[in-house]
């Protein structure tokens, strides 16, 4: 693309102010403005700040991911529809999510009407990268509205940008703004209201053959349609270079056009085989004499970026630093949570405790205080450590480190086949596989995304965490190693054991079943910047609100539905005797009470719990779920696991968190006496048949080492069909994984006992 030619006069020119033309008439229907940009350029920041809808805003490229919608109240009462779209580099998709973008841009998204106005957001302190997509809206030929985003940032970096020159070498309206601190909106949204005309054409110097071949595609597009509202030549182009999977825009193109694009290509490729480079080639050219004229630096640039950079990127440095940090994350996550955890399963104790003399003795009693209450509140506890959890991660997304942590792994994700890229929704994966999965679609290589897919729910997500948490409190000693605390290091090495798992699995699966070349990997490392605290704490929130949400929902659903099915059938035939007994021994307590004999109504009343819990185990035992637990015994007695582990196993395939509620409910219906001990305790004093204890440090080890492993989720399932829309991936991953998780636990625990550790 050359500048026109006016560019060359206009350093003598004043900066002249924008003029617009008057708000366009009243329309059937609200203005429709998409949002667009590069990764991280504050696309996300700013549709915030137009919409006031909380929205993940992060420092991270390809943060967002799918198309997000909002409405912009004007004042003048009017209200815009806004359209947040994912980032992207180019108008030529290589992903699923630039695809959005380009088929949204020219019209032939679906159920999506083709904007009246393209609200492009730059990144003011990278204008040389963020051009390239400029170039490209400019030449679609619809009206362009340019805001030129984090004008505050470039200042403090010596950088003075004319917009003014900008604007008439571009041919559209150019805004400077701060998003983040509402700097230049309300003249942004001004501008906004009123009817931005097209850009003025655009010529750029093309191969002979290469123009011919775009004007001839041009000349058979359809008058009306889809793509009739565009720039004829710039569609042709488009066709010429998407080579992509998807298909949209050549559909949207007439049939005689898409079989002449083939000829076309075909025989450009015979006569200029480096066709396909000439249009970022004229653009870049055209974008560094046009950076270079409208761009000043009025200070030297500042180098401690560099001097950072080199040691947190640095070969040996940077991934010591990445996995030090991480530790400290896992070490505050137990200990800064421990005091508020243990406060909110005392209440969820008391609260039993308060409402059990409430109800009548009986169902309704133990449904309340043994299934919801119990089930609900033993998840609850947990919130704390979610909540820590994210708040580091935030603070880390939104200073710029993260990016730096992806580029750190990129070596390690080489190594396996794999590219950085990877690393996004792997990490996405830490707080749940279902979105890390989602977040796929930034993979343009259909066989890395799929490999990403089957690996990411090896990452710990967040619903892990309370398992966790459970057996660490319960059987790992609260005592320091060197200068680390044991329960912390026993949880980060889960985490590390999932990190692991993946890679190997990785490494597997692309040289066997997804073979293929190894990809490349370009990455751009976003400026250091302070977290807005407003942003980090928003996440925390809603993060740990959606833990609260699902456990007033889906575990409390689960938690109900467990205690009938470990409180039924009851068995009269085997019951009946022992309650016969219980009546006689409370008789005999209440008689010794009332004549004084304190001992002897002790003991009366001692002998009447152990027959209460007597009947209770009966009960559970011959309940649908001890039935269901025993008849998976014989599969995971070797890995150290009872009947009991058995009926959580079965249940957490609705929700890894509902094994802590299941054992609550499980152990709670023996619990006769409502007695405050904690979850933690009675696992830890828990006797088995023989009179021994049940469960040992060994065993908790060989369980959490089958919930790092294991695949338990059916909503996580679910996604991976809809993802690959095909059942073979996620039958595949479940069997590989909770394979994979049965084989590791067996070595764990026969290993164990075989060095004298159980």
């Amino acid at each position: 693309m050359s500048i026109p030619s006016e560019l060359a006069e206009v350093e003598s020119k004043p900066a002249v102010r924008l003029e617009l033309r008057d708000p366009a008439p009243r329309r059937s229907r609200r203005k429709l403005v998409a949002i667009a940009g590069g990764p991280n350029c504050g696309k996300s920041t700013l549709f915030n700040k137009l919409t006031g809808l909380r929205q993940k805003v992060a420092n991270y490229p390809g943060v967002t991911v799918e198309k997000k919608a909002g409405f912009c109240a004007l004042r003048s009462g009017s209200v815009l529809e806004l359209l947040d779209l994912p980032g992207t580099y180019s108008l030529r998709p290589g992903s699923p999510d630039e695809v959005v973008v380009r088929d949204v841009l020219l019209g032939v998204q679906a159920h999506t009407p083709l904007p009246d106005l393209t609200l492009l957001v730059l990144d003011s302190t990278c204008l040389d990268r963020q051009l390239y997509l400029c170039m490209q809206l400019i030449e679609i030929g619809r009206p362009v509205l340019v805001a030129l985003n984090m004008m505050d940032t470039a200042r403090d970096e010596g950088l003075d940008i004319d917009a003014g020159l900008l604007s008439r070498a571009l041919g559209a309206p150019v805004v400077p703004i701060s998003a983040r601190t509402g700097s230049g909106i309300a003249q942004l949204m001004e501008a906004m209201e009123r009817e931005v005309p097209p850009p003025r054409p655009v010529t750029r110097g093309l191969p002979e053959p290469l123009r011919d071949a775009a004007e001839r595609i041009a000349r058979m597009l359809a008058p009306v349609g889809p793509l009739a509202a565009l720039s004829r030549f710039h569609v042709a182009m488009a066709l010429l270079l998407d080579e992509g999977e998807e298909d949209s825009l050549i559909d949207a193109a007439p049939i005689p056009a898409r079989r002449e694009v083939m000829t076309l290509r075909a025989r450009l490729d015979a006569e200029i085989p480096e066709w396909r480079s000439h249009e970022p080639i004229g653009h870049y050219h055209a974008i560094e004499e046009l950076v270079r004229k409208a761009t000043l630096r009025v200070k030297p640039e500042a180098k401690l970026r560099e001097r950072i950079d080199r040691v947190l990127t640095h070969r040996v440095l940077g991934p010591l630093i990445f996995v030090l940090l991480m530790a400290v994350v896992f070490q505050s996550v137990f200990m800064w949570a421990t005091p508020i955890m243990n406060a909110i399963d005392a209440g969820v104790s008391a609260l039993g405790r308060f409402i059990a003399p409430a109800l009548p003795a009986g169902p309704i009693r133990s449904l309340v205080v043994d299934g919801a209450i119990a089930g609900v509140g033993a998840v609850v506890t947990f919130v704390p450590q979610i909540a820590i959890l994210f708040l580091f991660i935030s603070l880390m997304e939104d200073s710029g480190y993260l990016a730096r942590g992806a580029f750190i792994m990129d070596r390690l994700m080489r190594g396996v086949g794999l590219s950085g890229r990877a690393f996004i929704p792997l990490l996405s994966s830490f707080a749940c596989a279902i979105p890390g999965i989602m977040a796929t679609r930034t993979i343009d290589n259909r066989r890395d995304r799929l490999t990403t897919i089957l690996i990411a729910p090896f990452m710990s997500c967040s619903a892990r965490l309370p398992v966790y948490a459970l057996l660490i409190g319960a059987f790992i000693p609260n005592r320091t190693v060197g200068f680390l605390n044991l329960p912390g290091l026993v949880l980060f090495s889960l985490y590390v054991l999932g990190i692991l798992a993946a890679v190997l699995v990785a490494w597997a699966l692309k040289r066997t079943a997804l073979r293929g070349s190894r990809p490349l990997y370009v990455m751009e490392l976003p400026p250091y910047r302070l977290p807005s605290l407003r942003s980090v704490l928003l996440t925390v929130r809603d993060r740990a609100g959606l833990f609260v949400q699902k456990a007033g929902t889906v575990i409390l659903a689960v938690s109900i539905v467990l205690w009938f099915l470990a409180s039924y059938p009851k068995s009269p035939g085997r019951v009946l005797p022992l309650e016969k007994r219980l009546e006689a021994v409370e008789d005999d307590a209440a008689k010794a009470a009332a004549r004084g004999w304190a001992a002897e109504a002790g003991a009366k009343k001692a002998e009447a719990a152990q027959i209460q819990n007597e009947i209770a185990g009966i009960s559970l035992r011959d309940s649908f779920a001890g039935r269901a637990g025993r008849l998976i015994e014989p599969a995971i007695a070797p890995l150290g696991f009872d009947w009991k582990i058995g009926i959580a196993l079965l249940s957490s395939f609705a929700a890894r968190e509902v094994m802590v509620s299941t054992m609550a409910t499980v152990y709670n219906l023996g619990d006769v006496d409502q007695t405050s001990v904690s979850l933690r305790e009675k696992l830890r004093h828990a006797e088995n048949p023989r009179g021994g204890k049940a469960y040992s440090p060994l065993m908790a080890v060989s369980l959490m080492v089958f919930f790092v492993l294991a695949c338990q989720c059916m909503s996580t399932v679910a996604v991976v069909r809809r993802e690959t829309n095909s059942w073979r991936w996620p039958i595949f991953m479940v069997v590989m994984m909770n394979g994979l998780a049965w084989i590791a636990s067996l070595a764990v625990y026969q290993g164990g006992k075989l060095m004298g550790l159980g």
